[in-house]
């Protein structure tokens, strides 16, 4: 789907203090003189307080603020303007979220001003008056800083300041070229005017990084011309300041993503990438995430969730390169059926003995299967439909076997089965 973006700036601050301490005085919005306008009554429509018509005088170098030359253009900071206050409306939430001073719910709406924090295993989305979104996952920080709709134009400028964690950004196209929405981190000022991008600010490491999935972006330093930074690149600007650009990694592929994860704990597999220094996994109960459950990162091993519920979920995974830079996401459908099944067996005062134990709902029964030798043959002991928990052989000749236990399950008009692993047992002769 193609999209049109505008104006899509990164600035960079040098200086020890947050980025969010420049003026809101950037970014001010034009003005077209009309017939009959003067300064005051400019004032009166679209200013907060009458008297700051002197600032307008001033920065706009007007000699007179009652004989204005028709068409030409005001420059009004956005600072002095007048707007009524925007809200974003919490649509998704999981865990420990505090909002505005209180557990975030669903329909909550969150102000100008408000903070947002999550917690260990916590995540929340937030839906703006345009449409956009904001999902904020586990352990990280940010202020509402503005909210706002100015009445002239009626443009709208959101603000965000990440003081820890991420913000992924689904921005919906802004209407006018004065629209702003950006997200603040203490080395960078993310502005964007439509497009898909995730902005990261690592308070250990005193590192930030920035993804662009849709859209464009740029990157400017204060020492050299605007670095663009394309849909499908990322940077990392690290404690002393230093930017890294390169290509987002091509989105992973996983080990049978969509098979149903019936054992207790969920396992992903990613298949390893020589390029990758690891890899971060997400789970959601919606293919656009906006209702996030899960989050963790791994380097060579699987990824491992546990306590899931049964449902229909979709997994998310990104390759991480070299420079801590996400690459490029890709998703997967599965289903979640818990049908757990672990098994034990050995020798017994009557024989062998071999029992099982299950978790899931819906109505199981359990296979038993024996193998003599080799466990890709036929097997010599084959019994299914059983309702007990063990199964009691009496004898069994000297040789080497291979044991497993099935739970067969009928839940929700489906049948699913879960093997364990081949167990081994080798009989001695007497």
């Amino acid at each position: 789907m193609r999209a049109i973006f505008w104006g899509l700036m990164v600035f960079l601050s040098a200086l020890s203090q947050p980025a969010f301490a420049a003026t809101e005085a950037d970014g001010a919005i034009p003005y077209q003189i009309k017939k009959g306008d003067t300064l005051i009554s400019i004032a009166d429509r679209y200013l907060r307080m009458r008297s700051d018509y002197r600032i307008l005088q001033s920065r706009n170098r007007i000699r007179d603020p009652l004989a204005l030359p028709i068409g030409q253009m005001l420059m009004i900071d956005r600072n002095l303007m007048r707007f009524s206050p925007s809200q974003a409306r919490v649509i998704a939430v999981r865990g420990q979220v505090n909002a505005a001073g209180q557990a975030a719910r669903v329909d909550q709406r969150v102000n100008e001003g408000s903070r947002v924090v999550t917690a260990a295993g916590s995540f929340v989305t937030l839906q703006l008056e345009n449409g956009s979104k904001i999902s904020i996952p586990s352990n990280s920080d940010v202020t509402v800083r503005l909210l706002r709709r100015y009445v002239l134009g009626g443009n709208l400028d959101y603000d965000f300041v990440l003081a820890k964690g991420d913000i992924r950004s689904a921005v919906t196209p802004m209407g006018s070229s004065n629209d702003r929405y950006r997200v603040r981190t203490p080395k960078a000022v993310s502005a964007v005017r439509g497009t898909e991008f995730q902005s990261r600010y690592d308070p250990i490491g005193n590192q930030d990084f920035a993804e662009v999935i849709e859209g464009a972006l740029a990157v400017d330093t204060g020492k050299t011309a605007a670095l663009p930074v394309a849909a499908g690149n990322g940077l990392a600007i690290n404690s002393s300041n230093a930017i890294v650009q390169e290509a987002l990694l091509a989105a992973p592929n996983l080990i049978e993503p969509g098979k149903v994860q019936a054992d207790p704990e969920l396992v992903f597999v990613p298949q390893p990438s020589a390029d990758a220094s690891g890899y971060r996994v997400l789970l959601a109960s919606d293919a656009g995430f906006t209702d996030q459950i899960a989050d963790i990162r791994v380097k060579d091993e699987a990824a491992r969730f546990a306590s899931i519920p049964n449902g229909n979920y979709f997994v998310r995974t990104r390759a991480i390169s070299a420079n801590g830079i996400e690459g490029i996401p890709v998703t997967h459908g599965f289903k979640r059926r818990l049908n757990g099944v672990s098994a034990s067996g050995g020798k017994a005062d009557d024989g062998y003995r071999f029992k099982w134990s299950s978790e899931g709902e819906g109505v199981r029964r359990f296979h038993f299967q024996l193998f003599k030798t080799n466990p890709d043959g036929l097997p010599m002991i084959d019994e299914a439909g059983l309702t007990t928990f063990e199964i009691r052989i009496s004898d069994l000749p000297a040789g080497t076997y291979f044991w497993r236990v099935g739970s067969v399950q009928y839940l929700d008009g489906e049948l699913g089965v879960n093997w364990t692993s081949f167990e081994k047992i080798a009989i001695s002769a007497p």
